[in-house]
């Protein structure tokens, strides 16, 4: 009785669907139908052999990008390569859809900015602005369970975002909502 992998199954699912594809992109790279079929066979050989296979966000695209690199490699191997056939690599070139390092760090540093400016926020405008644009609250159902009139309601909402951005647009500097001296707030 036969035994089936995870790796086997894996292949089924994720890689053998998208095999006329990979063969179309294959013929586009090389002069011939065989180079085409010995190019995805190599590539799809080398993914069986890939330890960590089941960690591959996006197999098709991993596999394009295998075939990519193994015919530059073997472009390189070659003492005559043919131009056309290395411009015809660049198709290939798939956009990583996942964000650099650098945005990660920056979008984690800009959410917690921004979660710095809400929480700066005089109690009243924050409860509205987190209630309405961060829960997705109605504006009525707010202003009812705060016992307060929907004029009211659009006032500290409209007096929050004016706040945030006027927050925004200092750069690095810490947020404090005009007035606080005269209220008894203490600056940080």
């Amino acid at each position: 009785m036969p035994i089936i992998r995870p790796i086997d199954r894996w292949f089924a699912e994720e890689i053998f669907p998208h095999e006329a594809r990979f063969h179309a992109a294959a013929r586009r790279i090389c002069k011939t139908r065989e180079e085409a079929e010995d190019l995805v066979q190599e590539a799809l050989t080398r993914l069986f052999a890939i330890n960590g296979w089941g960690e591959i966000v996006n197999p098709p695209a991993y596999v394009l990008q295998m075939l990519r690199h193994i015919a530059i490699e073997r472009m390189r191997r070659q003492r005559v390569v043919d131009f056309q056939q290395l411009l015809d690599t660049d198709h290939l070139a798939l956009a990583d859809e996942a964000p650099s390092p650098y945005r990660v760090a920056a979008g984690r540093d800009a959410l917690r900015r921004v979660g710095e400016m809400v929480a700066a926020l005089p109690e009243r405008c924050r409860t509205v602005l987190v209630r309405r644009r961060v829960h997705g609250e109605s504006a009525s159902a707010i202003a009812r369970d705060l016992g307060i009139s929907q004029s009211t309601f659009e006032k500290r909402l409209g007096r929050a975002i004016q706040l945030l951005a006027a927050s925004a647009l200092v750069d690095d500097a810490p947020f404090e909502p005009e007035g606080a001296e005269r209220r008894g707030v203490t600056k940080r």
